[in-house]
């Protein structure tokens, strides 16, 4: 462990339970329990109090998502939550770094206390009034309160009103009143000054002001940073880890984790900075640790193997992508060989068919051939078979003997063909089906041939074949290569694959005696078959280990070990420079690639060595060129490889490059090595296989993170492994259902016990390094373009809401728009156009909660039409066209509860209520009528909205319409539209119009009687008519259509789905305090009695 370094219990662990919030206490302390005991250290105690007493409260309160700094005022986004949070972090993380150098200043434990609770309290004058003077004229009283209710009393329970209040009018250093301070104020001035500046800044940096500020606390300490330009994921993630590994073997403390970068703490006065070539060797060394460690795929073999290819394992061995060598190490792969020697071990047994009358030999479906010279004889034993039919009858079972002739049926390739069949030395004919055998196909003929040539039986067992695929797989990829570079005693490939795995020296001599003899004619080594490995897999299984053969010892953990032991030895003999120089061979152009992006993006402390290391490939010539430039960088290759991303492991799709012209056929889809290298990180992340056009979300941390919090993060990240469940329809719905956001509870529902699964899939999942950013897979099925964006955009804003992270969504799979490129909490990289209507391009965080609310109320409203997500494009049509789209919606609701005949459902959903045993409860989310008036203030026409609303309150007071059919809740308004329209020629005063409006409305109503309203007050008093009529004519004919009958009768049924819901929204209102008041003299009577 390197110094600065710290282990913590929880490490590397994998969360399995869906969490209640992003970092809950207890999860918490179990991450910061240290391995050598159960004490805390003090600072982490602190902070752990933090979560369970303080930050509850600040999440709950209506200030947690309040801007603490805004776009509008010219910065990044940031929550009031955010703020106080990193502030907290910084004042932990200052106090562990100053503890760690030995600084005798740190706070004690009761002292960081107190400095955590004021600052809970510092920023309240941002919400507290307009002009300075109103907003910093707060009493001790008030203060007091919000300390209260934020929990800090209880925290910190020494502290006073005064100490409260002076935090709060006086940390702000240009405005604010600086006077009759408390001492304890005073005391902790440079610990509250130096939290909000490192809660403030944007990106890792050591100004003269930051260094000021931290002389007060210790002058014997001082800040330092790196940046790093590129910032791809995972990729970036480890480069900072290792830069951090390097800088902590330096002397530096990690304080605080930045999208691009690190700051750090260390002794004041020193020259920590890059210092030439050997230096970005160093940090490129570190990097490649890191990396080697980041995930069990690299670092257990047991998860390496399951990346080594079994695609080629009908040619007889398995294969590995030599960039596993870059991320696990020579060691590492060779040692997942062994691993998926074993672990792939087959029982499986296969049927030979012999047709002699046909001349048809098949295994499986597949007919044996060799290269010459064809066998002969296939020979099985009695105890290899488990049975044997002859036209479908069962017979004895004995050794049998199949003679066969040859075919040259392709070029050098013959097939065998039987001739006749013997059990037991009799000759039968007929079909004749042995079951029992496993080996392969292939060498079904040259078993006879490797008895021969080389004493070895190696049986019909299937059990030999991952053994001899294994080994041969070991040969192609690491010795020859180790013999090519002179780095083996010998150059004989057979020879030093029998040392590797201890084959004894007679029979080593023998297998290489034969390929030295037959180097031009080795039948045993055609194509990708080696037919030594199979020997070789035969001895080892053979083998007395112990006492026990090998292929009899109980666990494959005990076999494996075995194996890498082997490897271990053998690997021990070759020099360690060689093993360097094969790492070299292996993972060209990746080292020398590395090394480049380093030294071209890395600054630490204001040093930089761009150019220390360069691209063979000149960068300018391959702009001009074109096509050497990475599709999804600008990045320029290091030499002039030309790497083709599989579409498959990078899900890329042809959206993403604005280079590509409009019709042009399907491109090769180049990348650079960073990006080759990323997108092979990510894919062992989020494991999804195959798919292009996804969306991504890039979240990155507001505005930074600490090491622990950087990987607690990634722990809460990681419920999204393919396994969790996601809920929509309650992430909406819980939204709508709260007066003041509370959205860190939104976790619950975006990892739910039911919903849909695996729609989101977290690329760092496994992984362990200093996480920067944070990379999110959008997994749903792609039913069109408009929903799919609808659906990952809404997303992208839950997660901004939940988490607290700034995010980026985009179908670009390398994020195009780091943070430092906008302000806002949210942006779409080239939205579809029907979302890009709902939010625009970058959703500030003054505006999010209304956009989520909009998106939110179309999901509920839209999914309790239809279950179906393909229908959302029409949802949003509606919500462009309408200028009532929350009514609108509505009213398609009622007509499929009509359909349905469900109309008692409808009223039930549309009030929000239940009737359970004639008891009327209403429910915790809102009713459908209320989300459509919500909608339609949000998304609608805000002026007709009203104007109909009034109407509505108007309608009411001339007639009360019964039940929720339309045609009787819109009578009233219908029936206006008609006598206005019905006036079609000529100019007509208002007062024509109103007469007409008013006499037509009476007669409906005497038409119409009880039949459709339950009162009409408006046919005995015509006043309430003749006003409803002017209002009419006034507000909407007038106000809203200009008086132009043709505008009024295309936009009447839109105008009449908002007075249906505001109609049925007052109407409800005045029946729930009507029931309120019945219920009020039910318990008055009740307490008389």
């Amino acid at each position: 462990m390197r110094p600065g370094e710290r282990k913590f219990r929880g490490e590397g662990n994998m969360m399995v339970k869906s969490p209640e919030s992003i970092i809950p206490p207890d999860v918490l302390r179990e991450y910061l329990r240290p391995e050598t005991g159960d004490a805390i250290h003090d600072p982490y105690q602190v902070l752990i109090d933090y979560y369970e007493i303080i930050d509850p409260s600040l999440r709950g309160s209506s200030v947690a998502y309040l801007p603490a700094k805004s776009t509008e005022m010219g910065k990044v986004d940031q929550t009031m939550l955010n703020h106080i949070r990193n502030g907290v972090w910084a004042l932990i993380e200052l106090n562990v770094g100053l503890i760690a150098l030995g600084s005798a200043n740190a706070l004690s434990e009761r002292e960081l206390r107190e400095v955590i609770a004021l600052f809970s309290v510092h920023d309240l004058h941002k919400i507290h009034g307009k002009d300075w003077k109103e907003q910093f004229d707060i009493s001790q009283e008030e203060v007091l309160e919000y300390a209260e209710a934020f929990g800090a009393t209880k925290f910190a329970p020494d502290l006073t009103g005064h100490d409260f209040q002076s935090v709060a009018v006086a940390l702000h250093k240009s405005i604010g009143f600086h006077a009759n301070l408390s001492v304890k104020f005073n005391l902790y001035r440079p610990w509250l000054t130096i939290a909000d500046t490192l809660a403030s800044i944007e990106q890792p940096q050591a100004t003269p002001s930051m260094q000021q500020q931290l002389d007060r606390i210790d002058p014997s300490v001082d800040f330092y940073y790196h940046t790093f330009q590129e910032a791809t994921g995972i990729l970036t993630n480890l480069v900072h880890t290792g830069i951090a590994g390097w800088a902590s073997e330096k002397g530096l403390h990690p304080l605080l984790i930045f999208e691009k970068g690190v700051l750090y703490l260390g002794e004041a006065d020193k020259q920590f900075e890059l210092n030439g070539e050997e230096d970005i060797k160093e940090i490129y060394r570190a990097f490649r640790e890191a990396l080697n460690s980041s995930h069990p795929t690299f670092s257990d073999t047991l998860e390496l193997q399951k990346s080594i290819d079994a695609s080629q394992a009908s040619k007889g061995f398995y294969r590995i992508e030599n960039v596993f060598f870059f991320y696990s190490g020579v060691e590492k792969v060779a040692k997942a060989f062994a691993a998926a020697a074993v672990l792939r071990e087959s029982e499986n047994t296969a049927t030979i068919e012999v047709d002699c009358t046909g001349g048809v030999l098949k295994v499986g479906n597949t007919e044996p051939d060799m290269q010459y010279p064809p066998a002969q004889t296939v020979s099985i034993p009695r105890k290899c078979i488990t049975g044997i039919t002859v036209d479908g009858r069962t017979v004895d079972t004995g050794d049998v003997l199949i003679r066969c002739r040859s075919e040259e049926r392709k070029r050098k390739k013959f097939t065998l063909i039987p001739e006749s069949v013997e059990i037991d030395g009799q000759r039968v004919s007929g079909k004749v089906a042995i079951n029992g055998t496993g080996l392969m196909t292939s060498q079904i003929g040259y078993r006879a041939h490797i008895m021969e040539d080389f004493g070895s039986d190696i049986g019909w067992d299937s059990k030999i074949i991952s053994y001899s695929r294994a080994i041969s797989g070991l040969r192609m990829q690491l010795i020859e290569p180790l013999i090519k570079i002179g780095a083996l005693d010998s150059a004989d490939p057979v020879l030093e694959t029998c040392r590797m795995f201890g084959v004894d020296a007679a029979l080593s001599e023998r297998l290489s005696g034969y390929a030295q003899a037959h180097r031009t004619d080795d039948h045993h080594r055609v194509g990708g078959f080696w037919n030594y490995s199979y020997v070789i897999a035969r001895d080892l299984l053979d083998r007395d280990i112990d006492g026990i053969w090998f292929a009899d010892i109980r666990t494959s953990n005990e076999k494996i070990q075995y194996l890498e032991d082997c490897i271990t030895r053998y690997l021990q003999r070759v020099p360690h420079e060689k093993i360097q120089e094969l790492e070299s061979e292996l993972l060209y152009p990746y080292q020398e690639k590395m090394l480049v992006w380093i030294s071209e993006n890395l600054e630490f402390n204001g040093s930089m060595f761009y150019g220390t290391f360069e691209n063979k490939a000149d960068k300018f010539q391959a702009y001009c060129n074109g096509g050497g430039i990475c599709r999804l960088s600008n990045d320029t290759p290091y030499d002039k490889e030309r790497i083709p991303l599989s579409i498959g492991v990078g899900m890329l799709g042809l959206s993403f490059s604005n280079r590509l012209p409009v019709g042009a056929s399907e491109p090769a889809l180049y990348v650079s090595v960073p990006i080759a290298i990323e997108m092979g990180l990510r894919y062992i992340g989020h494991g999804i296989k195959g798919g292009a056009n996804r969306i991504y979300f890039r979240l990155i941390p507001d505005h930074f993170y600490t090491p622990v919090l950087s990987r607690l993060f990634s722990q809460f990240l990681s419920v999204f492994n393919g396994d969790c469940q996601t809920n929509v329809r309650a992430l909406a719905l819980d939204i709508l259902s709260r007066d003041t956001p509370q959205y860190e509870l939104l976790v619950r529902d975006l990892v739910s016990e039911s919903g849909r699964k695996n729609v989101l899939r977290y690329a760092g999942y496994g992984y362990k390094s200093l996480h920067t950013t944070y990379d999110v897979v959008f997994n749903k099925v792609r039913d069109n373009d408009t929903e799919y964006w609808f659906f990952g955009s809404y997303l992208g804003l839950i997660l901004a809401a939940a988490t607290g992270c700034r995010v980026v969504v985009g179908e670009n799979p390398i994020c195009m728009s780091p943070g430092d490129e906008f302000s806002a909490m949210v942006k779409l990289d080239a939205p579809h156009a029907a979302v890009k209507r709902i939010s625009g391009d970058v959703i500030p965080l003054t505006e999010l909660s209304s956009v989520i609310d909009l998106a939110s109320l179309v999901i509920v409203l839209g999914y309790e039409n239809v279950m179906e997500d393909k229908r959302f494009p029409k949802h949003l049509q509606t919500l462009k066209n309408k200028m009532f789209p929350g009514s609108s919606l509505l009213k398609d609701i009622w007509r499929k509860y009509e359909n349905e005949s469900r109309k008692g459902a409808f009223v039930n959903r549309a009030r929000g209520y239940r009737n359970e045993n004639e008891e009327i409860i209403y429910d915790d989310n809102p009713g459908l009528v209320f989300l459509a008036l919500r909608l339609d203030r949000i998304g609608g026409d805000v002026m007709a909205v009203e104007t109909i609303h009034e109407l509505a309150e108007l309608g009411l007071t001339v007639a009360i319409p019964k039940g929720y059919e339309p045609h009787r809740v819109e009578k009233l308004f219908r029936e206006s539209v008609k006598a206005v329209l019905a006036k079609r020629d000529g100019s007509f005063a208002r007062e024509d119009y109103v007469d007409a409006v008013s006499g037509r409305l009476l007669k409906m109503m005497r038409r119409a009687g009880t039949d459709q309203f339950s009162l009409i007050p408006g046919l005995y008093e015509f006043d309430r008519t003749h006003r409803f009529a002017g209002a009419f004519v006034d507000h909407v004919f007038y106000g809203l259509f200009d008086g132009n009958p043709g505008k009024l009768k295309r936009a009447a049924n839109d105008i009449s789905d908002g007075y249906y819901s505001a109609t049925l929204e007052i109407r409800n209102d005045a029946y729930q305090r009507e029931r309120a008041a019945i219920e009020a003299k039910k318990q008055e009577k009740k307490e008389k009695i």
